[in-house]
């Protein structure tokens, strides 16, 4: 004797087959993208955080400009290397940790050094000015950088270049893009100097 039992036809079979594939389909793409934003989302992370590392150093170092005790101008330098990078030097009595020394007098330079792919990393090297030190070796600090840019103000008015030896400006205004997967973002501060 037959019972009633009857199973699933090929079409409801197969119209199951291809709802599921449609589901799980839509579920990977969601997981896809969710993922594809939150490794973007981490790359642009972490880059915000080096540069906010970088304008707060060069900040903390620009505020802390060493001068003499008559009050006279510290040691402040802009410009092109010979090999046309940007740079700046200056001194500065927030020493950092690298020079092993508590206290004293630091020039600081940061360097512009042009990478192989169109990019450019700041650089930046320290030498203890009172201790007779050799200079320490430069360091990269952050990487994909374009179109890295100073300028100075001085006496009510924007400056692009800087003359050598004479009094440091009265703020210098950093500008910069970084290269992030393949978009471009830019960032700028500009930093009041110590008087």
């Amino acid at each position: 004797m037959r019972g009633g039992a009857r199973g699933f036809t090929l079409v409801e079979v197969l119209l199951a087959i291809l709802i599921g594939s449609l589901v799980l389909t839509t579920i990977y793409g969601i997981f896809s993208s969710v993922s594809a934003a939150r490794n973007r989302l981490e790359l642009e992370g972490e880059a915000y955080h080096q540069v906010r590392i970088f304008f707060d150093r060069v900040g903390g170092e620009l505020r802390s400009l060493y001068t003499t005790q008559g009050g006279n101008p510290s040691h402040f330098d802009s410009g092109q290397t010979p090999e046309g990078e940007t740079f700046f030097e200056y001194d500065t009595v927030l020493v950092s940790p690298l020079l092993k020394q508590r206290g004293g007098i630091s020039r600081v330079r940061y360097e512009v050094r042009s990478n192989d792919d169109e990019t450019a990393t700041i650089y930046r090297s320290e030498q203890a000015v009172l201790a007779g030190l050799a200079p320490s070796d430069a360091l990269p600090f952050i990487a994909g950088v374009k179109d890295f840019q100073l300028r100075y103000y001085r006496n009510g008015q924007w400056l692009t270049q800087w003359t050598s030896g004479s009094s440091p400006p009265e703020m210098l205004e950093i500008s910069f893009e970084l290269q992030l997967d393949g978009r471009i973002t830019p960032f700028r501060s500009s930093i009041v100097l110590a008087r």
